[in-house]
């Protein structure tokens, strides 16, 4: 049946008195929700300390005065898998939405880096994370602080919160960032001085009610106060409007007597007919309107109070494992499946280490009359001598050999391999089931196993970086959702690259045209989450693979179409900016560059490109004109050349021609003359020779007459 008491919570507080009511009521039901997991996490925090036995038999031991032994394997295994986590930490990326450009983003991701840099925000985040993983859960927030006591200005600031049971959560929060819940109390300590500077007139009462981690008798001292911190998000129901014209306003947002829609002439559609100002009612639904507040309380009543910008709690959540079981929300951290095989594994070393202890020493065994001379034998198994003398004994004329010590008491081998097992049973539930150097000695292992057992140990813990990324992410939301809150005037604000390096700009700077430069209260982000430095990033292991791919066949090519991409993906200082400037180099990424710019970018580009075009045209057809003009004048040069060289050639070979012609009448003349000289000569000597075959004849005929007188002589005589 409902109570009074029940229906009480179905307003929000009004007056202080309610609303101190309210926050203790709140606190009571989170207390009575979360008392096992608070009493479960601060037994998991001592373990991880060192404090690992059961208190009962810690006390039995202890008044024995036995031996207790802690290896605390949980806090060296857990301190791993923190750095690991630190080493690969996502960085806050806001991209652009509505009413943002490319530029515009990079301000508002340099604003953030700025901040979380003078905040020390990896402090926060670290120390939510490693709450997360020892006990299931933890927190950090978000707070505006003045620049100097002398300023307006304000800038936010990430902060730690080191104890996480001082945080009470809306126990209806499912989300594991926390950006559902609608309640937060907050316990903290503020020096008694500060607290009457602040609040003269409240009354020095502290703040006493809590939960498990959170009710430390030391609280309350001399110097310091305990007080509360009470969050809440008031949802206000509205009618909201949408106009004709794509505008939407709520219904408190309209002057007094202005709202006239014609509800009643609606069709089934739910548009409205009647004009309001000018601008017609397209459609109305119900929505709400959210308002975070915040209360300071004493042990007494609420001491301070304000209406706080933005649409959420600022404080972010981070959470480890959780099961709901028949409606209970049970959370744990890493600690509580380490336990009992922590537990076992000290139980076997102290036991072991028990029985070599209450084993006997070695002792030294003598014949008689050996040592009875010699004192420092009967403690020589407990102290250290540089000699021991001993008297020889002779027996049957045999001389007996000096003392010998006995073998020492050996441990049984089965407590080893227990204490092996038990180690081993801790690293497999630690999501670490086998260290490098348990491989066999002299056994070589390959560097692509190791990569998948260190990859097998990730993904043990991957839910952890997960949810941490998570919770950055909600962490970026709503730094973006304040800015236009806190950096709503004109100011100089230093922001940082992405490269480290800081510069500083105009916010908010109003220009004589009337706009404003980088409006921090215009535009809508959306958060993504880019992984930092780490070989393990997937960032890293894309761009390897990238390089891996220039060293094969296809190597050329990617390098023609894609070197920004492969620049882009290293990390190191300036990757971007090189990326940026390889970009025009590539016709398709400075396609993709100039879609990312906003529209009237894209006009201005896509104008001087045409333009562009067209003076290239010209510059070709000039190219073409003077390519051919300079041809054609080179071709009638080189013809009138090649003429004139013809008739050079002509003219020579003329007067070659004519002196060869010349030598050769010139030789056959003397040819001529010599053959005529030879035959004028031979017809001499023929003319000769004939006549002297003549004169011979004729003397052979007047010999032959003289002959045939003679002899004719004698016949007549």
């Amino acid at each position: 049946m409902e109570t009074p008491e029940d229906r009480r919570w179905d307003i929000n507080a009004v007056d202080e008195k309610e609303i101190y009511r309210e926050a203790r009521d709140f606190l009571s039901t989170v207390i009575a929700v979360e008392n096992d997991n608070r009493s479960k996490a601060v037994n998991w925090l001592q373990f991880r300390d060192g404090n690992q036995w059961p208190q009962d038999l810690y006390n039995s031991r202890e008044l024995d005065g036995r031996l207790m032994i802690t290896i605390n394997h949980c806090d060296t295994l857990l301190t791993r898998v923190e750095n690991s986590i630190k080493q690969q930490r996502p960085r806050i990326k806001a991209h652009p939405v509505a009413d943002a450009d490319v530029n515009k983003a990079k301000l508002i991701n340099g604003l953030t880096r700025h901040i979380e840099a003078v905040s020390q925000a990896p402090v926060a985040y670290d120390a939510g994370a490693s709450s997360a993983l020892s006990i299931g859960w933890g927190y950090w927030r978000i707070v505006p602080e003045y620049l100097n006591e002398r300023s307006f200005d304000q800038e936010l600031k990430i902060k730690p919160i080191e104890n996480t049971f001082t945080v009470y959560r809306d126990p209806m929060s499912v989300l594991p960032d926390g950006s559902d819940s609608m309640r937060y109390l907050i316990s903290e300590k503020m020096t008694r001085i500060k607290f009457r500077q602040q609040y003269p007139d409240a009354e020095n009462v502290e703040f006493i009610d809590g939960g498990q981690g959170d009710d430390d008798a030391n609280w309350e001292s001399r110097y310091e106060i305990r007080l509360a911190e009470y969050f809440r998000i008031v949802e206000k129901p509205e009618r909201l409007f949408k106009m004709v014209d794509g505008t939407t306003k709520f219904e408190s947002e309209f002057a007094p007597g202005v709202l006239k829609v014609a509800l009643a002439d609606a069709d089934r559609h739910g548009f409205a007919t009647e004009y309001l100002k000018g601008r017609q009612v397209a459609v109305e639904r119900k929505s709400a309107t959210r308002q975070v507040q915040w209360f300071r309380l004493s042990g007494s009543r609420v001491i301070d109070r304000r209406n706080l910008p933005g649409k959420w709690i600022p404080i972010i959540a981070v959470e480890g494992c959780k099961l709901n079981i028949n409606g209970e929300k049970k959370r744990h951290g890493a600690i509580k499946n380490m336990t009992e095989p922590c537990r076992l594994f000290n139980y076997s070393e102290t036991m072991k280490m028990e029985k070599i202890a209450l084993s006997p020493k070695a002792a030294w065994v003598a014949a008689a009359g050996q040592i009875e001379q010699h004192p420092e034998w009967f403690d020589a198994n407990t102290k250290a001598y540089s000699a021991l003398v001993y008297d020889p004994v002779v027996v049957n004329g045999q001389t007996l050999p000096p003392p010998q010590r006995e073998a020492p008491s050996q441990v049984e081998a089965g407590w080893a391999e227990m204490s092996q097992s038990y180690e081993h049973m801790i690293m497999a539930i630690a999501g670490q089931p086998h260290e490098p150097e348990q491989d066999a000695q002299g056994q070589v292992v390959s560097g692509v196993a190791l990569k998948q057992r260190r990859a097998l140990a990730d993904d043990s813990h991957y839910h952890y970086y997960d949810n941490v990324t998570l919770s950055i992410a909600f962490t970026g939301r709503i730094l973006v959702d304040l800015y236009p809150h806190y950096y709503d005037g004109a100011r100089l604000q230093r922001i940082i690259q992405e490269d480290g390096t800081p510069e500083m700009v105009q916010l908010n700077q109003r220009m004589p045209d009337g706009s404003i430069k980088n409006d921090m209260s215009v535009g809508e982000y959306d958060i993504i989450m880019d992984t930092g430095p780490g070989y393990d990033t997937k960032r890293q292991e894309g761009f390897e693979g990238m390089v891996s791919l220039l060293g094969t066949p296809l190597g050329e090519e990617i390098a023609k179409v894609g070197a920004d991409l492969i620049v882009r993906n290293a990390d190191f200082a300036g990757a971007d900016q090189l990326a940026d400037r390889l970009v025009p180099l590539n016709a398709d990424g400075m396609a993709q560059v100039i879609k990312e710019l906003p529209e009237q970018a894209q006009s201005i580009i896509g104008s001087m490109q045409k333009q562009a075009q067209v003076l290239q045209a010209k510059v070709q057809q000039l190219e073409a004109d003077l390519k051919y003009g300079l041809t054609k004048s080179m071709h009638e040069q080189a013809t009138k050349l090649q003429i004139e060289n013809l008739r050079d050639h002509r003219a020579e070979a003329d007067t070659h021609t004519d002196a060869f012609v010349r030598t050769e009448d010139t030789h056959t003349k003397a040819q001529t003359a010599i053959a005529v000289a030879e035959i004028n000569k031979a017809g001499t000597l023929l003319d000769t020779h004939v006549k002297g075959r003549q004169d011979e004849a004729a003397r052979r005929d007047e010999l032959a007459a003289a002959e045939r007188a003679e002899k004719a002589a004698p016949a007549e005589s």
